[in-house]
């Protein structure tokens, strides 16, 4: 799971993200004899940069390189390379060498990107491996130049890759597999716009690119404003988990979500069937799920059968347990938001899988309103014997 450090103001979070990358370079230098980072750009994080320059650092086995540049002349003040080195060079012992620029600047931007490749690989070794990649995050929901519906967020075969046209100018970017490889991820996050991104990058929310970035060793530096009023803490105490169930009428289609539900960094319990086996009984399987859910040991269930109608009926006998057999987006949304759902029943043998994994995608980012007037219909259910 991702650590996460909120901090009153983004001047905090910048020193902050400055200390830590400083522990990590000594730490690197110690052990592996040099430190390897790329950076992003923004104003936070030449702040950060600025405070870096301030820290004990072991300059001379530095090297730094660049996450995203902007198409854009040399000294442009569009360019990041400009921020970069006004931030260090000026302020720290470090060589005109030490930062490798991205060679933006070439006609041949496909070349370019290969060269560049080829130049983080001549110090890292091959394939590439930082040990550590700075990241921000857009309010869009971007990273990197990682950006919403451009054809670079499918690139899987390149490390260095050429955006389209974004906020007037194209860009080079680390990929996916570059970003996802490195040693440490350091999120700087600040400012009130981010606050609806912020939050679906916790939440693993697919509809932004910055949700594809691997969590298991990444570290989220954050300012109260782009907290917003998410609860941090019950987020560190309760990352969203997910409970499955199904019989033979779901089977496979179970094993598709665990697999897919696994790879976006949920926690997964599976309460059966653990074979296949064509005679089993749906309430063997659905009645510990929604146990489970209402006694709050998972946050989320999914149950299946051949049509989700069966396993709708037994959740709802569980107190606690809040189930629906939905098959629109509409109402899988609105089932969460309005009427505090907490399992998702579907039917194994009525819709396709990736129907299907849109559903779950939507019931898994969709919150409870907490308005007045569903807690008070909601209270109207609960009192009925």
């Amino acid at each position: 799971m991702m650590n996460i450090d909120i901090f009153p103001d983004a001047t905090t979070v910048a020193q902050e993200a400055a200390s830590f990358i400083a522990a990590e370079a000594r730490a690197a230098v110690a052990e592996r004899g040099r430190f390897v980072m790329a950076v992003s750009g923004g104003k936070t994080p030449w702040m950060m940069l600025r405070a870096l320059a301030g820290e004990k650092v072991p300059w001379e086995n530095m090297h730094i390189f660049q996450v995203d540049e902007r198409i854009a002349p040399t000294g442009s003040a569009d360019r990041n390379l400009t921020h970069l080195q006004e931030s260090l060079l000026s302020h720290a012992p470090l060589k005109t060498e030490q930062i490798y620029a991205m060679p933006v600047n070439e006609t041949d931007l496909e070349t370019a990107a290969q060269k560049y490749t080829h130049l983080i690989e001549s110090v890292t070794g091959c394939p590439m491996f930082f040990d550590l990649v700075h990241l921000g995050l857009g309010a869009d929901g971007h990273t990197a130049s990682l950006i919403p519906e451009d054809s670079v967020l499918k690139v899987i075969d390149r490390d260095v890759a050429i955006t389209g046209i974004y906020q007037n100018h194209q860009r080079m970017t680390l990929t996916y597999p570059a970003l996802n490889r490195s040693r440490k991820i350091l999120w700087v996050v600040t400012g009130a716009e981010k606050t609806e991104a912020f939050a679906h990058l916790l939440n693993r929310d697919l509809q932004i690119p910055g949700s594809l970035i691997v969590q298991d060793h990444a570290t989220l530096f954050a300012d109260r404003a782009a907290q917003g009023h998410l609860d941090i803490e019950l987020w560190k105490r309760s990352p969203l988990n997910i409970g499955i169930a199904s019989d033979h009428g779901g089977f496979e289609l179970k094993k598709e979500l665990i697999m897919r539900l696994q790879h976006l960094g949920y926690l997964v319990t599976d309460f059966g069937a653990p074979s296949l086996i064509p005679e089993d009984d749906y309430p063997d399987y659905v009645i510990p799920l929604a146990q489970a859910v209402g006694a709050g040991r998972v946050r989320r269930g999914i149950a299946i059968c051949g049509s989700g109608v069966g396993a709708t009926v037994c959740a709802n006998k569980v107190k606690g347990a809040r189930a629906a057999l939905i098959e629109n987006h509409f109402s899988v949304k609105q089932g969460v938001e309005d009427d505090h759902i907490n399992i998702l029943c579907l039917g194994g043998r009525t819709m396709g899988l990736e129907v299907t994994w849109d559903l779950v995608q939507t019931y898994l980012q969709s919150h409870f309103s907490h308005a007045e007037r569903h807690l008070r219909r909601l209270h109207k259910v609960d009192a009925i014997l």
